[in-house]
């Protein structure tokens, strides 16, 4: 399946205590800088007052990053919106956005990410609609592209709802803790 519009979204710690508007101008930082590579980055929406919504959003012409609050939970969520290079660049892309953040002065080094779970999320409910039929067919290769990225892992991949009216989410467990960095590092000696 050539499923091109996906999104991951890496979970802040749970200890995390930023409040979301503080990305507003870490985010209009990096429009200036163009600090995500690949990306032009446009403009910065704030739909903080929305509970358990898209949080902070930063538009980009490629893709969409968000300091999203689905489900109460915070995370910097990447949604590509262009045909790119599959998976493990979307991966990697949005672990460049979490270290970033992770090292951003602004936020005086409260906010690490968790590498031992996150989702990926299918953005595009005619090619793949909320079902087990898609999940099925869609598991080797998504199983496959993240096993280049996190090789020594026991991944387990479920459906985050079964609600056909839903997005196809998958619940990414790793079963096991690194940090950004060396994730980082393990792909840029992966081809992408």
């Amino acid at each position: 399946m050539d499923l091109q519009r996906i999104g991951i979204k890496i979970f802040a710690d749970s200890s995390a205590s930023v409040p979301l508007r503080e990305f507003i101008p870490v985010f209009h930082t990096w429009i200036q800088q163009q600090a995500i590579e690949n990306h032009l980055l446009i403009d910065v929406h704030n739909y903080s007052h929305i509970h358990n919504g898209p949080g902070i959003l930063l538009v980009a012409g490629e893709g969409n990053f968000s300091m999203d609050m689905a489900d109460g939970r915070m995370g910097l969520l990447y949604y590509r919106k262009v045909p790119g290079e599959g998976l493990a660049a979307i991966f990697k892309t949005a672990l460049q956005a979490c270290s970033l953040l992770e090292a951003e002065p602004l936020l005086k080094g409260s906010l690490h990410f968790r590498t031992d779970e996150f989702q990926i999320v299918a953005n595009d409910r005619l090619l793949a609609p909320n079902t087990e039929e898609i999940f099925r067919e869609l598991l080797p290769e998504l199983t496959a592209n993240l096993k280049r990225v996190l090789p020594e892992s026991k991944l387990t991949l479920t459906r985050s709802s079964l609600n056909p009216k839903d997005r196809l989410t998958i619940r990414v467990q790793t079963g096991q803790k690194e940090n950004i960095t060396a994730l980082l590092s393990r792909l840029s000696q992966t081809r992408v």
